[in-house]
């Protein structure tokens, strides 16, 4: 199985080939934190990726990308050169939450370094004008899987949303994402009950984890696996603020 994936959602923009099966894969990634310059950067990744294995992109099986939230520019770059590519070749998308690229990657590392199963994985990602992208995560079948939903709220109001939820916080919760450090006043009463697990990208990023492309593509195997690859008139983006102004609203006092 060859995946060609892709994360546009942030100031990090990544392409990732994956050659195998869930179990036993090879990877090659290109990743660079260069903001406002994903349009200049993501062909010509795609295009490095590919030549380093000797491919053509008719030889891809299945194309993922980061559907958001994120930013909104940044998950249109996305948006665009997945269609593209897919209505070209054919080729059917995975469709994966950036949330969840970050908070595979706090799983993958926290057990490399711990060597403990981790339980729980709470994302939370600096939305800006003053709020976060958040979800919860459970692995399954070493994948990271929704508890509850995402949202895009203030993030004083997390607390009561976790216990409309259910979602029960301990030190075996890690806490992942931008937006814990840029929040962490408002979201202490919840940081101090678990524990953090900050994986910097660069020595100058202090604000936790990037999505990676390489981890679009591992929670690809997933999707693939339940059928629920889309064709490319059906690939959609999710920005949570159009949302949530259209379905449901957060609004905890």
């Amino acid at each position: 199985m060859k995946i060609l994936a892709l994360e546009t959602s942030t100031n990090a923009c990544s392409v990732a080939l994956v050659d195998g099966q869930q179990q036993d894969y090879s990877c090659i990634e290109r990743f660079e934190i260069a903001p406002r310059k994903h349009t200049q950067l993501i062909l010509p990744m795609i295009d490095s990726v590919l030549k380093e294995v000797g491919l053509d992109i008719s030889q891809i099986d299945t194309l993922a990308f980061g559907r958001g939230p994120g930013a909104f520019t940044g998950v249109r770059i996305g948006i665009g050169v997945i269609q593209a590519l897919s209505y070209g070749a054919g080729i059917p998308v995975a469709q994966i939450s950036s949330l969840a690229a970050i908070a595979q990657r706090a799983y993958n590392q926290t057990n490399i370094q711990t060597q403990q199963q981790t339980k729980k994985i709470l994302v939370a990602s600096d939305a800006r004008m003053k709020e976060i992208y958040f979800s919860a995560y459970e692995p399954l079948h070493e994948s990271m899987m929704y508890i509850g939903s995402e949202v895009v709220m203030k993030p004083e109001n997390l607390v009561e949303f976790l216990v409309q939820q259910s979602i029960v916080i301990d030190k075996q919760c890690i806490i992942v994402g931008s937006g814990w450090s840029e929040y962490s006043q408002q979201l202490s009463q919840i940081s101090v009950q678990c524990s953090m697990a900050m994986f910097d990208d660069s020595p100058s990023n202090d604000n936790g984890i990037y999505p990676h492309a390489a981890d679009i593509a591992f929670l690809a195997f997933e999707e693939i696996k339940n059928q629920c690859l889309v064709s490319a008139e059906n690939v959609t983006p999710v920005y949570l603020r159009n949302n949530v102004a259209k379905k449901r609203t957060i609004n905890i006092k």
